[in-house]
């Protein structure tokens, strides 16, 4: 569906709302704005939602690689058993 938008005297664009909810555009979203065969496309830098995690996790104070480590394990042992199985 296409939305009609107007450009100010600034040379400002207001992204619809329904758009901006979607794509979880906020106030101060880096955008890339591109031009190609006439055509403008602007696309919600992908890092943003990357950078915005940064630090979410320094609360875990358990060795995270001994339980990924745990966790392989546990999926070989599975899958070693399903093996045996089959024979």
């Amino acid at each position: 569906m296409s939305h009609m938008a107007t450009v100010s005297s600034k040379g400002q664009l207001v992204i619809p709302a329904e758009i901006r909810k979607r794509l979880r555009i906020k106030g101060g979203t880096r955008v890339a704005v591109d031009e190609r065969d006439g055509q403008i496309t602007l696309t919600p830098n992908p890092y943003e939602a990357l950078l915005a995690l940064r630090g979410c996790l320094s609360h875990v104070k358990e060795d995270v690689e001994a339980l990924m480590m745990d966790e392989r394990r546990k999926d070989r042992e599975r899958d070693e058993a399903r093996y045996r199985e089959m024979l």
